[in-house]
């Protein structure tokens, strides 16, 4: 395929890090990200190296076995004749960062002047004039971190400037820097904290002159990203988020790349890996709008890219960008401009709300597209209304995931298609089975055990938006502590109760809707079966603020009638909150 492009050699560490190689970490890598069990494994698996050889051999140092400790991938950017050359690092960045930082520990805590010089050689290239040799630094970290680096590091006795350092002080890439420091230095160390001589001496011995890594280099950026992907698709924790910025940044000029590597990692930064990783799979669904046959990063380059050559690169790290800013803005903060306060207060409330009790967040996609192409934020108020409309029926009514992934997908289709936002939600996706689906949506709020409707969180939803829409002019404050109560208790035991209710009544209406309340925290089932008046008074109006409950304090008893009439009262506002477009 593109065999002749590629080669595969051994080499040791005391010839990887020689005259004959340097090695930049280019900016659209992710930042250092190795942590404590990951270093710790790194010198562990040395270290065990070691004991079973000299289990073996003896002092026979000569006869001892190499150690592998894996792969790099680099890509070469400048070469001659001589065999020098100098090399981005495609994948094994991780790896060759922990390495260096491991030789200047080693450095800094050898007592030898002469072991001194040679480990410091490793990392840093001393200027030869007579030999055409440039100063260099044999692993040039990302730009952001080159600083810190070249001082804590590459520095003779840099990392001893790091012994207590706080690192909360300092970016995540440059404490994880520290916690390395930190890893390899305790490695070394006495119980007492004196430094363990004879074995630095034995551990660097070994590590130089036995440790193997292979080199697989190629001159193609192509070859080297290929490769890059298939060794991590079997099974190294990489996300479709740092394959496609791998993929997107390199193919963008170098003179620019560091630009929109900065740009990528701030927004990463801003919301998160989880958060990255979602609305990349947003912008999946809003340019295929069907389910995904395999995984996010083969979409785009199977089909996204290929259906649109233009869009890899810098269109689509900007795209990712202006997502970041609507999601952000219209989703994580809810905050709209309509130039009517209530209106603003409303779709506040309507998203969080939409947010943190909804089970699935395909239905943001829609709204970032929605504002994405009408950004007008009265439109994106009566979208997000429809919207949840059409998803909570379906969710109420029992349909299946796939279904609701579907209808989300059409919803943005009709948004593409449409030429005025206040059109979108007259398509028929939004009204064509309203009669039919309204009356399953009436059953359902009806179904005598709606209290375990998707695992209790449809009634839950139910409830607190209709408590919401008592409170249309103020924002409101949902905790995900809310618990679900029942009025007449499941396991009724008090003689307020089984009076009252026969066991063929409550086995028919203790789940129903009607029977249901909100409460904030924990359950208390002691307090739970106390007769009616005592239950609110000294227990549920104690556990929340909720208006929908507030409505029922006003009332002596609670019986047969009264819960029938709530449940008629609760189904009608429902239909006409969600079944009316």
């Amino acid at each position: 395929m593109f065999t002749e492009k590629i080669k595969a050699k051994e080499y040791y560490i005391k010839d990887l890090f020689s005259d004959k190689f340097l090695f930049e970490i280019p900016d659209y890598q992710r930042a250092y990200s190795w942590n404590r069990e990951n270093l710790n494994q790194l010198v562990d698996d040395i270290e065990e190296s070691i004991e079973l050889n000299r289990n073996e051999f003896g002092d026979t140092f000569e006869s001892y076995e190499p150690y592998f400790i894996g792969s790099i991938v680099l890509c070469s950017k400048e070469f001659k004749d001589d065999g020098w050359g100098l090399y981005d690092v495609i994948d094994g960045q991780q790896r060759l960062t922990s390495i260096i930082m491991l030789i200047a520990c080693l450095r800094d805590m050898i007592d030898s002047e002469d072991y001194k010089t040679v480990l410091s050689s490793l990392i840093y290239q001393k200027p030869n004039e007579l030999l055409g040799i440039k100063e260099s630094l044999r692993v040039k970290v990302r730009g952001k971190e080159l600083d810190f680096f070249k001082e804590y590091i590459l520095s003779m006795g840099g990392t001893l400037k790091l012994i207590n350092e706080d690192k909360s002080e300092f970016e995540e890439a440059k404490a994880n820097m520290i916690t390395a420091v930190e890893v390899f230095r305790e490695k070394f160390l006495d119980e007492e904290g004196n430094i363990l001589k004879d074995k630095i001496n034995s551990f660097i011995k070994y590590l130089l002159q036995k440790v193997v890594l292979v080199v697989i280099t190629t001159d193609s950026f192509t070859s080297a990203f290929r490769l890059f992907n298939v060794i991590n698709a079997r099974g190294l924790p990489l996300t479709n988020s740092d394959l496609l910025k791998s993929e997107n940044l390199r193919v963008i000029s170098s003179d620019i790349r560091a630009k929109y590597a900065d740009m990528w990692e701030a927004d990463e930064a801003d919301l998160g890996k989880d958060n990255m990783e979602m609305i990349i799979g947003f912008i999946r669904t809003m340019k295929l709008k069907k389910k995904a046959n395999t995984t996010v990063f083969e979409e785009f380059n199977k089909n996204i890219f290929v259906n649109d050559p233009e869009y890899r690169g810098i269109k689509f790290v900007e795209h990712i960008h202006s997502v970041k800013e609507i999601y952000s803005s219209y989703i994580l903060d809810a905050s709209i401009n309509t130039g009517n306060k209530a209106d603003d207060i409303y779709y506040k409330n309507l998203i969080t709300i939409m947010r943190r009790f909804l089970p699935y967040d395909e239905w943001m996609a829609a709204v970032v597209r929605f504002v994405e192409k009408f950004n007008d934020d009265s439109m994106t108020l009566e979208f997000v209304k429809a919207l949840e409309k059409r998803i909570v029926i379906d969710w109420v009514n029992g349909n299946s995931f796939a279904d609701r992934l579907t209808r989300v997908y059409k919803i943005i289709d009709a948004i593409d298609n449409c030429d005025n936002g206040l059109d979108v939600k007259k398509a028929d996706i939004f009204t064509s089975d309203i009669d039919r689906t309204a009356a399953y949506f009436e059953n359902s709020l009806n179904d005598i055990e709606f209290y375990s409707k998707g695992r209790m969180m449809v009634p839950k939803y139910i409830l607190i938006r209709l408590d919401m829409e008592m409170s249309r002019d103020k924002e409101v404050s949902y905790s995900d502590k809310i618990m679900l109560e029942h009025i007449l208790p499941r396991n009724a035991k008090d003689v307020y109760w089984t009076t009252n209710f026969s066991n063929e009544q409550r086995r028919n209406y203790a789940n129903r809707l009607g029977n249901l309340i909100l409460i904030s925290g924990t359950k208390s089932t002691k307090s739970n079966n106390k007769a009616f008046a005592e239950k609110m008074s000294s227990y549920i109006l104690k556990k929340g603020d909720f208006n929908i409950t507030k409505e029922i304090a006003i009332l002596s008893d609670w019986n047969m009638e009264n819960m029938k009439n709530r449940q008629k009262d609760l189904t009608e506002r429902c239909k006409q909150l969600f079944t009316k477009f």
